[in-house]
């Protein structure tokens, strides 16, 4: 940059003595009236450094060019647009190679898809195993019965509908020595026991104490017996599973009164039958309940006035009262009990169903 300020110069005189003195516009002005010229000192201008300037090179546009193609070939317009125009519709041949995949990629790209496919298929496989297992299984009730039993029937009803089935069944043919299962199915019912939906008017104690497990009805035809008779005779019977062997045993008693007329359509009288058939017999003994041994268990036996066994009940357990037609169907019953898995309670004396 160039300095305002003002440069005191030094005048050399003769006898070597130099004098300062300070530059005026007035002094410049007398210098130059008398002929002089004013001492100036020129300033050091700065050096400039010439800059390269290249000229821009001229724009291409398309009329340009056509103008220069039509210099150089010497041809009409229209002829250099027909050969523009063909070779603009000319498909570009590419001057790549195609490409080329090894065959590591290829094996990898297949084990990659396989992976996948085996991934799927084991993440679907542990779904359908998650939901077996969190799933509830409805299982249906099975028919169980707490004697081994050689035929199984099943029944439906209450009251007195489900008594005509139990009477029907009694006179289908039992081979000798052989019981038959009646059921009421778990799975289209919410009834009880059989004996429960018969709506017998047994005392309510004996009703309240009932278990529906290993309780059952059945048809039994018991084995010949040299001591009671010769079988041959089928008939129904109970099992009931108590709660109370006391409560129970009080309620039975207190029902004896009436039990042979509320059972009857199942242990009829042998004036009666099932068949219908009438004895004429004259009657030697009053029909009554009597105390009886029968296979070392206590139990009170319903006698008519020929004597002849119309219906039982006894214990065979303090838990498994049976109730049944005659000593056989006892015997056959308890020796079923005997090799179930029904446990045998100590025997005691002095009450009905008790082992001796």
């Amino acid at each position: 940059m160039e300095s305002n300020e003002t440069k005191t110069p030094t005048v050399t005189k003769t006898g070597g003595e130099q004098k300062k003195y300070v530059r005026t516009f007035a002094g410049d002005i007398r210098t130059v009236k008398k002929g002089g010229t004013p001492d100036l000192v020129p300033l050091d201008s700065a050096v400039q450094t010439p800059i390269d300037r290249q000229d821009a090179a001229p724009i291409k546009t398309y009329s340009r060019d056509f103008a220069e193609r039509v210099k150089e070939t010497q041809a009409s317009t229209a002829t250099i647009l027909a050969a523009e125009q063909d070779a603009s519709s000319e498909p570009v041949t590419g001057t790549e190679e195609p490409k080329r995949y090894k065959l590591s990629s290829i094996l990898y790209v297949i084990a990659g898809v396989v992976l996948l496919v085996v991934g799927l298929t084991g993440s679907y496989i542990a779904y359908t195993r998650y939901l077996t297992a969190v799933t509830p299984i409805a299982i249906k009730p099975s028919v169980q019965a707490p004697i081994f039993v050689d035929e199984r029937e099943q029944i439906s009803g209450t009251g007195t509908v489900l008594l005509r089935a139990i009477e029907q069944s009694a006179t289908r043919t039992l081979a000798s020595g052989t019981v038959r299962h009646l059921y009421i199915d778990p799975a289209t019912t919410t009834a009880r026991s059989v004996f429960y939906e018969l709506h017998l008017p047994a005392p309510s104690v004996l009703l309240r104490n009932l278990n529906d497990e290993n309780s059952m009805a059945g048809i039994v035809n018991p084995a010949p017996s040299s001591a009671y008779g010769t079988g041959g005779k089928q008939y129904p019977f109970f099992i009931l599973s108590v709660a109370s062997y006391g409560d129970t045993f009080a309620g039975m008693l207190q029902w004896e009164s009436k039990m042979p007329l509320d059972l009857s359509a199942m242990f009829p009288s042998f004036t009666e039958g099932f068949g219908g058939s009438v004895s004429s017999t004259i009657p030697v003994f009053v029909p009554a309940f009597r105390d009886e041994i029968v296979a070392n268990h206590d139990m009170r036996v319903y006698r008519d006035a020929e004597n002849r066994s119309v219906l039982l009940y006894g214990y065979w357990n303090q838990t498994t009262l049976i109730i049944a037609r005659d000593p056989e169907a006892f015997i056959e019953i308890a020796g079923r009990l005997a090799t179930s898995r029904l446990p045998a309670l100590p025997a005691q004396t002095g009450q009905a169903g008790t082992q001796r």
